[in-house]
């Protein structure tokens, strides 16, 4: 045995993990498993399948002989005189009503069927208004909010088969709390007056019960269960809804339909099949999983000494890397898949040296070097940017005030004072696409104070655009941009839009004016600024530095995720479109 181990060491991973799964699992597997259960299921299907055909059949007649019962019970209801002629009298006197419905119960034209027959209840649905409501007449002005009233009305059928559950509330207390299956039908020559007949629900639920023996049998119908026999009491229980979800052990289902009305019995598997022939062949089956047991353990402790000890001192060195100790694998490696794994650890930790001595300290000093250039970067930036958008609103409502000679500019220098503080108090360089459309709007209120009837604007923005987070203050460099490039220089002014949307995983703005617009040689000269900017350039520039200096603190957020098209024509207008990620945090 001791050689056989040794001997395993030299043996090929792949080959043991074939060798493993041939004699520990599919042998095992194919000689004995196959056997037991291809003979035990064909065998117990079979008596299951003839057990839940008989079951099935006899549910189903069950239920069609109550469905029967009921017609026949309507049919002569419908058709007798002494019932339509009491429907049809006007009674001038309770009096009078009460003499005719004594006569008509002496007569046994109703109470007849409760003892020779099925029927739970009979219920007379009339319009004859000089009828009092009672065991078995009730005026539809009484249960005219019921589902069962509605349903038959609004289905202008003769003969209507349906089932429900009743609150105790809609039917004005005159049917019975719990689930209902009724037949209604017509009374012939009573135009609006029925009668509804109501099936014994327990009756017929106990009948079947007794067919489907250990199997578990459903009614449904309506999308509803109607009767169900894993249930408690569940005549006075709301019907559930059923799905596909309960039908994935079926072993057997009929569709039947009655009166336009299709009902599905479902038979589930026999509860008391496969047990009781694995119980009748129990030393057989024994004896095969003490054979299943036995063979891998004995290949199972031949593998366990080869891959074992090399394995768990692999382990123990990879549990020292991880507090930062880094040694090499002492022990025989062996030639077969595991040692040249142990091969591989101790030349991949050497290397590991290697780098954490030379190259990933010096990694780690130009990693931060990039990283406080980029900050340097941002707080210029910034720096510049702070002021920008405060002087032109000043200047703009300091025109104003002398062309106007107006003092009252209260609302005007309270947007002006909102802006001023969100711009001096940065302490965060991301808000929501929500307040930098507001900022926009206090900007172009105060533009609209200075321009007057010249401009107009409007802010389109898309509900679930407005919880995303972007840089301060990118879109009031483009709307400050339309505002003096393209409305101040138009002799009629025009209209500024800006629009903010979602779209997937982007937020897309746009920024439209319907002023005098650029020459080409100036479009390409400001989409050139847009595509090549940099830092060198807003520190070099003199004037001009608004759109630049924004195009570079998107770009330094989204890198090339950041996409700016610009297209204007003369005296067209100027559009700007801007795309980038959305974020729901804050960067």
């Amino acid at each position: 045995m001791e050689k056989i181990r040794m001997s395993m060491d030299n043996i090929g991973l792949k080959q043991k993990i074939a060798l493993l799964i041939i004699v520990c699992v599919f042998l095992p597997l194919i000689t004995t498993n196959s056997f037991i259960f291809w003979n035990l299921k064909k065998q117990s299907d079979s008596e299951q399948q003839k057990t839940l055909e008989n079951s099935m059949n006899a549910i189903v007649y069950e239920f069609q002989n109550a469905v029967a019962e009921q017609t026949s019970i309507a049919d002569y209801l419908c058709r007798d005189v002494r019932l339509k002629n009491f429907l049809g009298t006007s009674y001038q006197s309770e009096s009078d009503y009460y003499s005719a419905y004594t006569r008509l119960q002496r007569a046994d034209v109703i109470q007849y069927y409760y003892t020779g027959q099925s029927a739970y209840g009979i219920t007379v649905c009339t319009d004859n208004r000089t009828i009092t409501n009672g065991s078995y007449f009730v005026r539809s002005d009484a249960v005219g909010d019921a589902d069962w009233y509605q349903a038959f009305k609004k289905s202008s059928q003769q003969v209507m088969l349906y089932s429900f559950y009743e609150d105790g509330k809609k039917s004005g207390g005159y049917i019975g709390k719990g689930r209902h299956l009724v037949w209604m039908r017509k009374i012939e020559g009573n135009t609006n007056d029925f009668v509804m007949m109501d099936f014994n629900y327990d009756k017929l639920l106990k009948k079947i019960q007794m067919e489907c023996g250990s199997a578990d049998c459903y009614i449904c119908t309506d999308d509803t269960i109607l009767f169900s026999t894993t249930e408690k009491n569940p005549q006075k229980k709301q019907m559930k809804n059923w799905s596909d979800s309960f039908l994935k052990q079926c072993k057997k289902e009929t569709e039947l339909v009655f009166y336009g009305k299709k009902f599905c019995f479902v038979l589930t598997e026999d509860h008391n099949g496969l047990p009781e022939v694995l119980n009748s062949q129990k030393y057989g089956l024994l004896f095969l999983y003490i054979m299943n047991l036995l063979l891998p353990c004995v290949v199972s402790y031949l593998f366990y000494h080869s891959l074992h000890d090399r394995i768990a001192l692999t382990q123990h060195c990879m549990d020292q890397v991880k507090e930062g100790t880094y040694e090499v694998i002492h022990c025989e490696e062996g030639s077969d898949e595991v040692g040249s794994m142990i091969r591989s650890y101790n030349l991949m930790i050497m290397r590991i040296r290697e780098l954490i001595e030379v190259v990933y300290k010096n990694k780690e000093k130009q990693q931060n070097l990039e990283l406080s250039k980029k900050q340097a970067e941002l707080n210029a930036l910034q720096s510049q940017l702070n002021p920008h958008f405060i002087f032109n609103a000043l200047e703009s409502i300091r025109m104003h005030s002398i062309l106007k000679k107006e003092m009252e500019t209260a609302k005007i220098l309270e947007n002006f004072a909102v802006l001023m503080r969100k711009n001096i108090q940065w302490s965060q360089d991301f808000v929501t696409v929500d307040e930098e459309c507001e900022n926009v709007r206090r900007y172009l209120e105060i533009q609209k104070y200075r321009f007057g009837d010249r401009l107009e604007f409007s802010l389109c923005i898309q509900d679930s655009a407005r919880r995303y987070y972007i840089p301060r203050f990118v879109l009031i460099t483009f709307v400050e941009n339309a505002c003096v490039h393209g409305i101040e220089q138009s002799i009629d002014g025009g209209q500024i839009t800006v629009v903010a949307s979602e779209d997937g995983e982007d937020l897309y703005f746009e920024i439209l004016d319907s002023g005098s617009g650029m020459e080409e040689e100036q479009l390409e000269k400001l989409q050139e600024t847009v595509s090549q900017t940099d830092i060198s350039y807003i520190q070099t520039a003199k004037k001009s530095i608004g759109i630049a200096n924004t195009v570079l603190r998107l770009r330094q957020y989204y890198q090339d995720k950041v996409q700016i098209e610009i297209s204007s024509e003369i005296d067209e207008g100027t559009e700007i479109c801007i795309r980038m990620p959305n974020h729901r945090e804050q960067s």
